[in-house]
């Protein structure tokens, strides 16, 4: 899972296993934190470490793909210039503990604005490579359950996501929960997605939609940005840190260590290119964020072909 923490100061380990169904997690900061990997769970940032711990098991298996389907992944990764879109159906389920807005009730008006930046994001409209991917609301649901708003990952999702999820792999689903003081949201990648079956989905705070209490920093809807770039299978443009192969992408700079705030300028690996601080798989503000590079795009493309496609 990937989250991002609120609070300065806090520094999450980040364990990425990419042989085994990981989520990712998104989590919110002042000056320090990082991504919250678990298998099949979200640990909490309060229990994490002192130091940021990336480990890679092993290739991921969207490059072993390629490999073995040339033909497939080329076709997938020209389709992001061919002008043809997909469109990703998305089922949003509003997990609430009472009828207000501090309960978690977030509105139709906010869902929907949360599918603009959605669109505006994944179509280059903000500044960034155009993915090829549009989204459409298929669902709104709402459930009043103080146990399922109070969502802090380590397993508790499951039956929520049992008694919700809509559709299969093609299927966005989207739950807006309380996830407390630091974790902003998780999601699981699309290699993960037949291997953890109803668990597959994005997770975000209720308070990340755009108009939410976070403000500018956590509130201009990218959190579910990020989390969906998770669920695209990409990673964390930090990942790995200076080493090969990083990301497994070849257009965003070598980073060592996730970005907060908007540090203009940062540079942290020897490699050429500033740190990408305006990538949506960083995790500076929302404000910072701004876009996906072609290579990314053609990514996502590809593990769409791979584990996702109908």
């Amino acid at each position: 899972m990937r989250a991002r923490l609120f609070r300065a100061g806090l520094v999450a380990v980040a364990m990425l296993l990419l042989l085994t169904p990981t989520a990712q997690a998104r989590v919110i900061d002042g000056g320090s934190a990082s991504c919250v990997t678990h298998s099949g769970r979200v640990a909490s940032p309060r229990d994490a470490t002192a130091r940021d711990v990336v480990r890679l098991s092993g290739a991921d298996r969207l490059t072993r793909w390629i490999a073995h389907h040339p033909r497939s992944a080329g076709r997938a990764a020209a389709r992001v210039t061919s002008g043809a879109p997909i469109t990703v159906e998305v089922a949003f389920h509003v997990i609430r503990k009472d009828l207000t807005p501090d309960g978690g009730n977030v509105p139709l008006s906010q869902i929907k604005d949360q599918m603009k930046v959605l669109n505006a994001s994944y179509g280059g409209a903000t500044g960034g490579a155009r993915t090829g991917f549009t989204f459409d609301l298929l669902s709104v649901d709402r459930t009043t359950s103080a146990q399922w708003f109070h969502m802090t990952g380590n397993g508790k999702d499951k039956a929520m996501k049992t008694a919700l999820k809509v559709g299969g792999p093609e299927t966005l689903n989207i739950y807006s929960t309380d996830l407390g003081n630091t974790l902003l949201g998780y999601a699981y990648l699309a290699q993960d997605a037949a291997a953890v079956g109803v668990l597959d989905g994005v997770v975000i705070h209720y308070g990340s939609l755009p108009g939410g209490p976070f403000g500018a920093h956590y509130s201009q809807g990218d959190t579910a940005t990020h989390e969906v770039g998770h669920w695209f299978n990409l990673l964390h443009t930090f990942q790995g840190g200076c080493t090969d192969p990083g990301d497994f992408i070849d257009d965003t700079p070598a980073e060592a260590s996730p970005a907060f705030q908007c540090p203009v300028g940062r540079d942290t690996c020897p490699a050429a290119g500033l740190d990408p601080i305006r990538n949506f798989m960083d995790y500076t503000y929302d404000s910072c964020m701004n876009e996906f590079t072609p290579d990314q795009a053609a990514r996502m493309e590809q593990a769409w072909a791979a584990y996702r496609a109908p």
